[in-house]
């Protein structure tokens, strides 16, 4: 008696509205598209995305939302034995195709028991490769649907985008089960040469491209070597004090890639001026940029006490006992501030002011505004120097532009003599932090009249680059849902501005004279 057939659920959705013109713009197909991050990006680029596929529904809801011309997929890409499983090879044939991997499991090689023989990781039997599957092997199958797509279609463009401990994938070395030896990773890279691929890995920080967030990722870019190579030299320009000049700046490493495959900009790269070849910051956006000050949450003090067990006796308290200690520790490091960002969800992370880019997001909510719920004024003296407040988004912050608070004494780190509120900020380098004295400072004040609250999900999005409604703005992102959900989504999208950046650099090729034959 033969088997009952498979039910199958993964949905195909038609383009909500059908595209004004067909084919006039070069094609693209966004595997694991999540919210649309490379989507937007790829689309101010110059690309027309026609179709879109992911395994979760309410993401590829959001996603139609905002890309209505575009086809969908809700399905399994990764196993052909799941229920909702739809091939990439059958996905349609694009100019261009983007794919923003899974990060589950790839930051850290896990070794942990071998999945059962049979499955095949590439495509082709390997027995002795079999035996030493990992679960982040089977994790990151979603690398090898890019592979399985370009076999099939050989798009003339293709970039990845993922954490930057991709390349870490592969059997854990010895000793050390937190690391793999990056095996897997270059056999799986290996393979885009043996399709007629040349290829450039990126390490770039979404800092660096107008988002408030500090994000460091892995780009794969891959173009048919029949085509000329692309430009993907990021210069962004910077100022050099050396050189008292503006220059573009040159990414540059600084200790190379470690075992581990975490990059990360200002421990394993920087940029350096082309000239004199000292260090440069090139320009980052304030956190403030996707701020919501007119709301500075909940005082303290006047929180409920709840009962917390803290070694083996009871303690009342507004908050967490850890959390209290957090902002102890951040009212001593930064007593000056009326205002911070910091990590609200663990022991680890990196306080920030706000006008520094936010720390890198997640899919959870982890960030808290702690303030002392005072109105906040700054005027920005630059060629255009009109004042504004605290409340409204403060211009991306280059070395060219200085900007001055009107709140009292600004003391600086390294050196730097302490300024006047009325005089303009020197220069915001990575070394120079501005601090900000008000008549009350965080130091004076009892913790219960502080005020706290965690980043909304529209601040989140807006952390992300995405184009969210503020109290200041109305975006033109449309989402929706629990804010877990919207966090959830923000967090595990491509910075649309690093996207429409690549994407730009790669579509140059598409218009050369040098035509694949």
């Amino acid at each position: 008696m033969s088997a009952p057939a498979k039910i199958r659920t993964a949905t195909h959705r038609p383009a909500v509205r059908r595209r004004r013109f067909r084919h006039d713009d070069p094609v693209a197909v966004d595997l694991f598209s999540g919210f649309g991050g490379l989507t937007l990006g790829i689309e101010m680029a110059g690309f027309e995305t026609i179709m879109a596929a992911n395994h979760n529904e309410y993401k590829i809801g959001v996603h139609e939302a905002n890309h209505p011309t575009v086809e969908h997929w809700i399905a399994d890409l990764v196993n052909p034995e799941a229920a909702d499983y739809h091939s990439a090879e059958d996905l349609p044939a694009a100019d261009l195709l983007v794919a923003g991997i899974s990060c589950v499991n790839h930051s850290q090689a896990n070794t942990q028991k071998a999945y059962e023989e049979g499955w095949t990781l590439f495509g082709v039997q390997d027995p002795e490769f079999e035996k030493r599957v990992t679960r982040s092997e089977r994790d990151r199958a979603t690398a090898n649907c890019v592979l399985a797509y370009v076999r099939k279609h050989h798009p003339s463009l293709v970039l990845v985008e993922c954490t930057t401990e991709l390349t870490s994938w592969g059997p854990a070395l010895p000793n050390r089960k937190s690391v793999g030896d990056g095996s897997t990773y270059r056999y799986w890279l290996s393979r885009f040469d043996i399709e007629g691929y040349d290829h450039k890995v990126l390490y770039l920080n979404s800092q660096f491209f107008g988002v408030p967030q500090s994000r460091d990722r892995y780009y794969l870019a891959l173009w048919d070597r029949r085509l000329p190579a692309p430009d993907l030299e990021h210069r962004p320009l910077s100022r050099c004090v050396a050189c008292d000049d503006d220059v573009e700046a040159v990414w540059s490493w600084k200790t190379g890639i470690p075992p581990n495959g975490t990059v990360r900009y200002g421990t394993q790269y920087n940029y350096r001026c082309p000239r004199c070849h000292r260090e440069v910051v090139p320009p980052m956006t304030p956190s403030l940029h996707a701020l919501d000050l007119t709301n500075p949450g909940t005082r303290i003090g006047d929180r409920p006490l709840k009962k917390y067990v803290v070694d083996g006796r009871e303690v009342w308290s507004p908050l967490a006992p850890a959390t209290m200690a957090r902002i102890e520790r951040c009212r001593q490091r930064f007593g000056e501030f009326p205002a911070f960002l910091m990590p609200a969800k663990s022991s680890r992370g990196s306080e920030r002011h706000l006008w520094q880019p936010l720390t890198t997001q997640t899919s959870q909510q982890e960030t808290a505004l702690l303030s002392t719920g005072s109105a906040l004024w700054a005027a920005v003296n630059n060629f255009q120097g009109a004042a504004r407040g605290l409340d409204t988004p403060l211009p991306t912050v280059v070395a060219s532009e200085t900007l001055g608070l009107m709140t009292g004494i600004i003391p600086f780190r390294k050196n730097t003599l302490p300024t006047l509120g009325t005089e303009p900020m020197p220069t915001v380098t990575s070394e120079q932090i501005p601090g900000l004295l008000t008549g009350t400072t965080l130091a004076e004040m009892a913790v219960e009249d502080f005020y706290l609250r965690m980043l909304g999900a529209p601040e989140v999005g807006a952390g992300c680059g995405f184009d969210t409604t503020l109290p200041d703005r109305e975006g033109t992102f449309k989402v929706w849902g629990a804010a877990r959900d919207q966090v959830d989504g923000f967090g595990n999208a491509v910075s649309p501005a690093v996207g429409a950046w690549l994407g730009a650099q790669l579509r140059e090729v598409l218009h050369t004279t040098e035509a694949i034959a």
